[in-house]
């Protein structure tokens, strides 16, 4: 499997990037389960507040710069943090947010992670 990094916003209130007890969470850990994949998880804020600022830490910069150090690819989930992390000057790859109420977009996110392996 390639090195990865699956980027999201904040885990609305839980301690894990896509916690099981979300709607993203579980969706993209349904998708990861059945594909037999691991990627690393990854929140640009902890709130709700910072999120609204569009701001990244120094702390959120300094691990995204290490898994581009380390040849990870940035995959960010949603074209707001793909934005985001665009503004902030890393390349990423796009795949449409896992709570995305169009089932059409859940496929394409099942499709681009399972070219991941």
């Amino acid at each position: 499997m390639k090195k990865v990094v699956l980027i999201g916003g904040f885990p609305k209130g839980f301690d894990k990037p896509f916690h099981i007890k979300t709607k993203s969470g579980k969706v993209l850990r349904k998708i990861l389960v059945e594909l037999k994949i691991n990627p690393n998880l990854f929140n640009l804020w902890k709130n709700q507040k910072e999120e609204d600022t569009r701001i990244l830490s120094k702390y959120t910069k300094a691990r995204l710069s290490d898994f581009v150090d380390k040849k990870y690819t940035l995959i960010a989930l949603g074209r707001y943090i793909e934005k985001v992390v665009k503004d902030n000057g890393y390349e990423c790859d796009y795949l449409p947010h896992p709570a995305s109420r169009d089932a059409k977009y859940i496929k394409v996110l099942e499709e681009g992670l399972s070219k991941l392996k």
